[in-house]
């Protein structure tokens, strides 16, 4: 296996690679074990990553909790109003003073029965009046950082990180059109897929996979040799993004579950023409048609297992007045997404072979060409300075 060195080099390459250019990482960036730790240190622990949507918890008192990175943490709607991230340790011996979702007016340990508000604060220490060390104003349950965007939660692990307007200012932008806070979730899941968090971010970037994975389902509508590279809104630094041609028979009010319904007020021509896929670094994604998103998020579980979180949105009054549609697309996108988890694992279970090497990638996967220069300075930024300093 390649060092991590070896595997830094080859990162920081990227960078100076034109897009036509690339070629697939070498299989041991997505088995090493040392570059998953790198991953996590420099990557997950310091971005902006999705949780989940507000709707989740929609009144005071809901919660929801998710281990995002080894750490526990409670998402909750306070009874005073204020949604938080906590750590749902209990301040006394580490219990987890809370589990699954629900609503409560107060978390109590299950362990010694300490109490909690919402807002995290030590309501209630039975037995603890002859403690010589006990501070009940210390005790409370610590935040994290926590923000959302068009309904989606965000919680970032650096208390140093910049807010997640910075992140999300040009998506803002390039999403406008598609009136993402109308949405309501008619479909969601969680679940583990069996391989490295990359191999599903790579697949969640390109419509070049319409052709065969999913040749009986999304890709009858937007088939491959429809993508294309927007020109209008030029992506940055902060996500990649693509967009595909949905096929001629599918236009002209020719019917198909995915075809535009409801208010498309404001929407352009490309925009009621096209699927609009995002990839928001480091692992959000979106895929976009008017009045829709199917949304996916990543997080590694180790080198060689991705917990994935997602949903389809629809706007709202869509899903009110037309039932049948909302339940032929959420049937729809779960045959996608269990495609989608085939490719992951797939991919992870042959990639071990000694045969196994790095591949050209196609025109149409100029977005897995970006993510690659995403991780390249993220990783390997120093290693960057250096070579264009030899050159």
């Amino acid at each position: 296996m390649k060092t991590l060195d070896n595997l830094l080099d080859d990162l920081a390459q990227y960078v100076t690679t034109p897009d036509d250019a690339s070629w697939s990482l070498p299989r041991d960036a997505y088995l090493s074990p040392d570059l998953h730790d790198l991953e996590v240190r420099e990557i997950f622990e310091k971005s902006w990553l999705c949780v989940g949507r507000e709707e989740y918890i929609a009144k005071p008192g809901d919660y929801f909790t998710i281990d995002l990175m080894d750490e526990p943490v409670v998402i909750v709607h306070g009874t005073d109003g204020v949604i938080r991230a906590l750590n749902s340790a209990c301040r006394h011996r580490y219990m987890p003073v809370v589990a699954g979702k629900g609503n409560a007016k107060r978390f109590v340990c299950p362990y010694h029965t300490w109490t909690y508000a919402t807002d995290g604060r030590l309501i209630g220490a039975p037995h603890m009046e002859g403690s010589k060390v006990f501070d009940k104003a210390a005790c409370s349950l610590p935040q994290y950082r926590l923000e959302s965007w068009q309904g989606f939660l965000f919680v970032n692990l650096d208390d140093d990180a910049a807010p997640l307007q910075v992140t999300m200012a040009s998506m803002d932008k390039a999403a406008t059109n598609y009136r993402v806070h109308e949405q309501t979730e008619v479909f969601h899941y969680e679940m583990t897929w069996n391989g490295n968090w990359k191999l599903s971010a790579e697949n969640s970037m390109e419509y070049y996979h319409h052709i065969g994975l999913h040749s009986g389902t999304v890709g009858v509508q937007m088939p491959a040799k429809g993508a294309y590279f927007p020109d209008s809104t030029q992506a940055d630094d902060t996500f990649t993004h693509s967009r595909c041609r949905v096929g001629d028979e599918f236009l002209g009010g020719a019917d198909h579950p995915l075809n535009p319904r409801g208010d498309l007020t404001g929407l352009t021509q490309e925009e009621l023409e096209t699927g609009y896929l995002v990839y928001v670094f480091p692992a959000f994604t979106m895929a976009m048609r008017a009045g829709t998103n199917n949304w996916l998020a990543f997080r590694p579980d180790g080198p060689e297992k991705t917990t994935v979180l997602g949903g389809y949105l629809m706007w709202r009054d869509l899903v009110e007045e037309d039932p049948e549609v909302t339940a032929a697309r959420a049937e729809l996108i779960e045959k996608v997404n269990t495609e989608d988890a085939l490719a992951t694992t797939e991919l992870a279970r042959v990639m071990r072979s000694r045969k196994a090497g790095r591949g050209p990638l196609a025109p149409f996967e100029k977005t897995i060409a970006q993510f690659y220069k995403y991780l390249g300075r993220t990783l390997a930024g120093d290693r960057i300075t250096t070579r264009q300093a030899a050159e």
